[in-house]
């Protein structure tokens, strides 16, 4: 497609207002080519540092309002993907975005993640929010090896999302030598951005700088007398400005160091709500590049914590900003410092929280992404320096987490043999360091992760052995910090994995012993601290397990009752952290359980109950890669309806819920040893009338030691409810 004629560099007919710009977080997003890193780099300092002249200040602008600053402008510093996506953090970036300006050169316009960074832009914001500035080749040139502009800066973008064929009109501000030049070709972009006139931008600029050359002018005969008196108080009232940021940072590492630590001990981090919320703006008003390293470390550290905080709150996005600002701070570091592994600490540091806070929403590819920079960080801190050991603890808990992934993605071999690594090197370490107790946790960590993997394995022996050894070395730790918190809650999460393994091997009085005990531990972490979304949590799901063990010698109206108030108590927390994957899958076990519970007492509401956990399930599976308990989560909730189906004589429902449910696990039947997924497929079949095929899966489960809490149907199935 032939290009447009190139117009006339003025940027005076762009639009005065964009729709949304006001409530931008990022007035202007800097897209180029990694290959023009110093062109963006000279370009974004010169932009936040552009002080607006007063007349125009207040007026609405492509920015949004404008005021004294052209700031922030986000610039993406590291490598993109090598995947063909942008990633959550570009796309979100674009989103916030007022304007996009990109960098133009021939290597812009061959950069694929140029061109959808413009599209990404372009489908949000629209057409006249772009802006473009030339460094390099030729604007008229279209098809051509020089040609300047990616092939979405010269097209509109149709209804349908797509580069369309319709020419876009392509305003450029040129700083070629052969143009404008950088400084004139700056003012341009900066009238454009600003919605005003480039004569009127440039006469006022040229009035500033006269102005400023009379102030030398008239000064001069005073400077040199001046000069020395004026430095030193200047250098006085920084080192007092900078004295007193670094105490006022001082103390609040303090808050959000030592005095959290003790909070978290005593499960009272909700104290420091209001400094969290305070500190946080106190961040967002600076830049990293007019920071110290001393200040940036410290900034990235206390961001780090406070995104801690919002996570133990089961408040993601918040938690998402914090740890994206200290990756930020930390990312400043390590370019001024490529070759200090403390700098690269600091940076792997937020790199892992940003990784856990996806795969807690279930954003496994972003996880993924950002737990294997998490990785690389450690791999290249190792390399600087091979003997330090707390880079070598980082390195195993980075292969650590891919290992979790491994397990979300059934992959259960592979997260064995890392897990396993991960132990024995953790074993030589807590040896040479026998009263670190978070080594001592990371020991029964790992022992827990075998225990899953077992679990899923089908070894229940071995997943019960290692729950077991989990449990024990947590009530150690314990004993040594009694007053910590932390560790009583894991111990009972840890003594609800070994319930749900008594109760599956048929060693059901055992289990509602254990269960009884968890519920206790839990509702006293939870009446002490009620801001503590994930106890809240794990709480209800022990309220469901006990009701689900209680059901083995007969639903009753009272146990019936007690899933729903547990029903009702994941809805709020849902509500209240609905950015979280974390309640929404034991909601859909509630509305389940409470579906079958009804069916067997008073009928009333059973259905309904059913399709809502049906919903919640399907929403699970749908959001990106489900495991295979939320895969075997959602085909319960389809059996709990065709139950309640087949009670009610609708045979033709009844069949479509289990024809459902058997095609949710049918491809993972012959891999799979879970019983998550086994359990509910022998009884799909069992509904489908497919019985020599049920029975097949029965016999696996039976070889395993699998005791079902509801007995095997010989028949069309009648319940199922599991913990």
């Amino acid at each position: 497609m032939a290009a447009p004629p190139h117009p006339a560099l003025d940027f005076s007919t762009a639009p005065a207002t964009v729709a949304g710009a006001a409530a931008a977080l990022y007035p202007v997003f800097l897209s180029y080519s990694h290959s023009d890193t110093k062109w963006a780099r000279w370009l974004m300092r010169r932009l936040e540092r552009y002080r607006v002249p007063r007349r125009f200040h207040g007026r609405p602008a492509p920015i949004g309002c404008v005021g004294p600053r052209i700031a922030p402008v986000f610039r993406d510093r590291e490598e993109l993907p090598t995947t063909s996506d942008l990633g959550e953090t570009i796309r979100q970036a674009l989103r916030q975005s007022a304007t996009l300006v990109v960098i133009c050169s021939p290597r812009a316009a061959r950069s694929r993640w140029v061109h959808e960074e413009i599209m990404a832009f372009k489908r949000v914001h629209g057409e006249r929010s772009v802006f473009a500035f030339i460094v390099d080749g030729e604007p008229n040139a279209a098809g051509a090896a020089d040609d300047c502009f990616p092939p979405a800066l010269r097209a509109g973008v149709g209804a349908d999302g797509e580069l369309g064929s319709t020419p876009a009109e392509v305003v450029a501000a040129d700083a070629r030598p052969k143009g404008d030049g950088p400084k004139l070709a700056f003012v341009r972009l900066v009238a454009g951005l600003l919605g005003v006139g480039f004569d009127d931008l440039r006469r006022r600029e040229l009035q500033r700088r006269n102005r400023r050359l009379t102030l030398i002018a008239l000064s001069s005969a005073f400077g040199m007398a001046l000069t020395l008196g004026l430095a030193v108080i200047a250098w006085q009232a920084r080192n007092d400005a900078r004295r007193r940021q670094d105490q006022s940072e001082d103390l609040l590492a303090f808050i959000l160091g030592d005095i959290r630590t003790q909070l978290q001990k005593v499960g009272r981090l909700d104290i420091l709500e209001e400094v969290g919320t305070k500190s946080m703006a106190y961040f967002a008003s600076l830049q990293p590049q007019d920071l110290t390293d001393t200040t940036l470390a410290r900034q990235a550290k206390a961001l780090t914590q406070i995104g801690e905080t919002r996570m133990v709150q089961g408040r993601y996005p918040e938690a998402a900003r914090a740890f994206v600002t200290a990756y930020q701070r930390a990312s400043a570091l390590t370019e001024r410092h490529p070759r200090d592994p403390a700098m690269y600490f600091e940076r792997a540091q937020a790199e892992y929280w940003i990784g856990y806070v996806h795969r807690r929403q279930g954003q496994f590819d972003a996880a993924q992404e950002w737990l294997t920079r998490y990785r690389d960080s450690a791999v290249a801190m190792v390399r600087m320096e091979p003997a330090n050991q707390k880079w070598r603890t980082e390195l195993s808990s980075s292969w650590h987490n891919l290992a979790v992934l491994r397990v979300d993605a059934g992959d259960l071999d592979a997260a064995r043999a890392a897990f396993i690594g991960k132990l024995e090197a953790l074993r030589v370490m807590s040896a040479a360091n026998p009263t670190n107790l978070e080594l001592k946790y990371r020991i029964t960590d790992t022992e827990s992760w075998l225990g899953s993997v077992a679990e899923r394995s089908g070894d229940f022996s071995a997943a019960l052995a290692r729950f077991s050894s989990e449990s024990e070395g947590l009530a150690t730790i314990a004993r040594a910090e009694p007053h910590t918190m932390r560790w009583r809650f894991e111990r009972a999460d840890s003594l609800s994995f070994q319930a749900t393994i008594l109760s599956i091997t048929g060693r059901i009085a055992e289990a509602r012993t254990m269960m009884a005990e968890v519920r206790k531990v839990i509702g006293e972490l939870v009446a002490h601290d009620g801001a503590n979304r994930e106890w809240a949590i794990v709480l209800q799901r022990a309220r469901l397990k006990e009701a689900a063990l209680q059901s083995a010698t007969g639903v009753t109206p009272a146990v019936a009752q007690e899933v729903g108030h547990a029903r009702q108590a994941l809805e709020g927390i849902a509500v209240a952290v609905s950015s979280s994957r974390m309640a929404r899958p034991h909601l859909a076990m509630a509305f389940r359980m409470e579906a079958e519970f009804l069916d067997q007492t008073s009928g009333a509401g059973a259905r309904e109950a059913a399709a809502r956990a049906i919903e919640l399930g399907e929403s699970l599976v749908g959001a990106g890669t489900p495991t295979e308990g939320a895969i075997g989560e959602c085909a319960r909730a389809y059996l709990a309806a065709a139950a309640i189906a087949e009670r009610r004589g609708d045979r033709e429902r009844c069949v479509a819920h289990a024809s459902r449910a058997f095609a949710l696990l049918a491809a993972r039947i012959d891999r799979s040893k879970d019983w998550r997924v086994l359990d509910p497929a022998a009884r799909a079949l069992a509904l489908l009338g497919r019985s020599d095929e049920s029975h097949a899966l029965i016999a696996r489960l039976d070889r395993f030691g699998y005791s079902p809490i509801v007995p095997w149907p010989d028949t069309p199935l009648t319940s199922v409810h599991h913990p």
